[in-house]
């Protein structure tokens, strides 16, 4: 089973984000967020995006943030925005494998195994919730796609890539190469 939609979307009544995931053998997994979750779960997703071995390598944290900014950019623009979350077809009933409503998260765990594919871990305190492996473009994607639904919301909530560095901070040294 492989993620085949993500659809996070704002409701407003709920105070919420409701997190669609679709796969490709026609399951389907509703989650609700709430704020103080996805704060918690955005440092979470930003300590896997600087897993990558691309970020990682980086020697200073301005080219780190770089990187980072270049990889989301890049990856975002891959996917493919135009389309509406996809409704089973007539006579095709999509599987609700957490049932109709949707599950309050309350635990989230982020861990790169040792074959560098992520998983990410969402779940309820108490009951059955999923794990899903993320490549980073798709880790990328759900990253974005969060960071795009908060902004609509009144929550006040900042989910940047990194923190910016000061605007009084001297300027970082650039590291000495011996030869």
């Amino acid at each position: 089973m492989a993620i085949h939609q993500i659809q996070i979307r704002f409701d407003e009544t709920e105070d919420r984000l409701l997190l669609r995931l679709s796969t490709t053998d026609h399951c389907e997994f509703r989650f609700w967020l709430t704020r103080r979750f996805t704060r918690r779960l955005w440092t979470m997703l930003v300590q896997m995006l600087e897993w990558d071995r691309a970020v990682k390598q980086q020697l200073d944290a301005q080219t780190r943030n770089t990187v980072l900014d270049l990889q989301n950019e890049g990856y975002a623009r891959q996917a493919d925005y135009s389309k509406g979350f996809e409704e089973p077809a007539e006579g095709a009933p999509r599987r609700l494998p957490l049932g109709e409503a949707p599950v309050l998260l309350g635990k989230a765990e982020g861990r790169k195994r040792d074959d560098g594919v992520q998983m990410l871990s969402l779940h309820p305190l108490h009951g059955t919730g999923i794990d899903m492996t993320l490549d980073t473009r798709l880790l990328h994607i759900f990253t974005r796609l969060l960071r795009e639904q908060v902004a609509t919301t009144d929550w006040d909530v900042n989910l940047a890539l990194y923190a910016p560095a000061p605007a009084d901070a001297p300027a970082a040294e650039t590291p000495r190469t011996l030869n």
